[in-house]
């Protein structure tokens, strides 16, 4: 099978790509710095220089390929919107023509886990759950990977094959951003030992391990009979605060005490500060919005990626997280 892979020089890409080269697929790799190439064409992919702000440059490289996998996005939590449009929504929206253009088989996008709506506490989520009621208030790059997954399961209810992996917080030792391991949503240290979380013990932890979250990616692109679907990707749904931050006790750059505060005991400051500013700005405060629905406990449901890829995760929780503090895969 003849593979293209965007983003395949990044955290999670490189993995998906890994997998396919020992699968003995032909991956070429959309790549624009020359550095990451060398890393993925070490693995035996072939690169094709270009950039998801010119789809219609490597266009050609689609033709022939029988599965285009697209990984590729604007992560950085700067820049504005017009930058996270094209990179995130409308190149989206090109790839997917110009691969059913030129004869690809299928294409997996991979969205994020943050495209829902939490309405309440303790609401599960599937695959079939409302993107959140409201976009605006959420940043640049989540706003834009909830339209790019519109787009894409727009064309799958058209009819095309269009494969949706909708992976939870993706964590592991070479995280770019600096963040290897979870360690809360909304969170303060107090020094190195002490770490404060909003947010109760009981939380359902919405993560993945990126080894975990590549074979799942893979499994999307070659398991027979799942077209048009969508699959949420988190490890454990019932991993808790409690238990995750448990599992970190006594490794290497992990708090050694974890406090947690309810949410509640902010929201009467934050309250205030959201009238405010919507009396000088006219419009709501967005870091309201984002700490209430912090606090609010969602499940998000994993059958469908367990039942219908076959997918479970190869790497329990235990052993993922002493990998990710010892630095290696």
């Amino acid at each position: 099978m003849k593979c293209f892979v965007t983003g395949g020089t990044g955290f999670l890409g490189r993995r998906v790509v890994q997998r396919l080269r020992n699968l003995g697929h032909d991956v070429l790799v959309l790549a624009r710095d020359a550095e990451k190439a060398r890393e993925v064409e070490a693995l035996g992919a072939r690169v094709v220089v270009g950039d998801l702000d010119d789809v219609a440059a490597f266009a050609p490289a689609l033709r022939g390929c029988d599965v285009v996998f697209h990984l590729g996005a604007r992560a950085v939590s700067s820049g504005e919107w017009e930058q996270f449009l094209q990179t995130n929504v409308i190149a989206t929206d090109e790839i997917l023509r110009r691969s059913f253009e030129a004869g690809v088989s299928r294409v997996v996008y991979v969205s994020s886990l943050g495209i829902f709506h939490v309405p309440r506490d303790g609401v599960s989520i599937d695959e079939s759950s409302e993107y959140d009621h409201h976009p605006l208030l959420r940043g640049h790059y989540t706003r834009s990977k909830i339209d790019a997954d519109r787009v894409a399961c727009a064309a799958a209810r058209s009819g095309k094959p269009v494969v949706v992996v909708r992976p939870g917080r993706i964590y592991g030792y070479d995280h770019p951003l600096g963040q290897p391991l979870y360690m809360g949503r909304v969170k303060k240290w107090i020094g190195s030992a002490l770490l404060i979380v909003i947010g109760k013990p009981s939380y359902p932890t919405p993560i993945a391990y990126v080894e975990n979250a590549a074979d799942a990616v893979v499994l999307a692109g070659t398991t027979p009979g799942v077209d048009g679907r969508a699959f949420n990707v988190v490890d454990d749904t019932d991993l808790t605060h409690r238990r995750y931050f448990r599992a970190l006790r006594g490794l290497n750059g992990c708090p050694k005490l974890v406090v947690h505060l309810p949410v509640g005991l902010f929201l009467p400051a934050v309250l205030v500060a959201d009238i405010l500013h919507r009396l000088i700005r006219r419009r709501p405060w967005p870091v309201a919005y984002q700490l209430r629905r912090s606090g609010r406990n969602a499940r998000y449901l994993t059958d469908a990626a367990r039942k219908d890829l076959g997918w479970t995760p190869a790497v329990e929780l235990d052993e993922a997280v002493r990998r990710t503090t010892e630095g290696r895969p």
